[in-house]
């Protein structure tokens, strides 16, 4: 599934126009993202967790799916 499919679904799922699901899509990334670089964990109960970590001089994020989130699908 790519971010595209992933808005699609929350658009169906929702009754939401196509702008406004990748728009909260898109807020969710972003948010994700400036905690990891900000150093923070990103923990995601019964989804996973986004840990910073260092690359190459980078801050990026490490995921680490939860077991509970993939079972029940």
């Amino acid at each position: 599934m790519n971010y595209r499919e992933l808005a699609e679904v929350i658009r169906k799922e929702h009754g939401l126009s196509w702008a406004e699901s990748s728009r909260i899509l898109e807020t969710v990334i972003e948010t994700i993202r400036d905690q990891v670089n900000q150093g923070h964990l990103v923990r995601l109960r019964n989804f996973g967790t986004f840990q910073p970590r260092e690359s190459h001089g980078k801050v990026r994020a490490k995921f680490n799916a939860s077991k509970n989130f993939f079972n029940h699908y």
